[in-house]
């Protein structure tokens, strides 16, 4: 099985090893991140293909709300760390348990985060047609 490690971020730290960060607070905690942010753990793995497979199984596990049981708090929910890197264990055994399963599913996840955002491109752009009409007529 992999090995990872899973640290609170710090502002300023370099980690040459392939790695993610996860944010740690708010109703999103658990969504994986490529880039950090104030308030994330940052997950640093051995190599580029565990960094990939905890990614996704991160990604995953944030769109099942597996990591919202864990939340605590009363004004801003936060994940202890504890919490986030028991949940991620428990479905990287099970994500190795069945691992043609989880491919499956993995692949789809993919496929639809992909169409997700080109979804999102074109609501932009409606929005900037709607922009530029409105514009033409009231502004010129």
């Amino acid at each position: 099985m992999h090995n990872f490690q899973m640290k609170t971020y710090r502002d300023g730290l370099i980690n040459e090893k392939p790695h993610f960060f996860m944010l740690s607070r708010g109703n999103n905690a658990g969504k994986p991140l490529e880039n950090p942010c104030p308030n994330c753990f940052v997950i640093i793995t051995e190599t580029l293909e565990e960094r990939n497979f905890y990614f996704w199984l991160a990604y995953g596990l944030w769109q099942a709300q597996g990591f919202y049981p864990h939340l605590i708090g009363s004004a801003i929910s936060f994940l202890r760390i504890g919490d986030a890197k028991a949940v991620l264990l428990a479905g990287a055994e099970k994500a190795i348990k069945d691992r043609s399963k989880y491919l499956k599913s993995l692949a789809l996840l993919q496929d639809f985060d992909k169409k997700s955002k080109v979804l999102e491109k074109q609501v932009e752009l409606v929005k900037q047609v709607k922009r530029a009409i409105m514009f033409r007529i009231l502004l010129e």
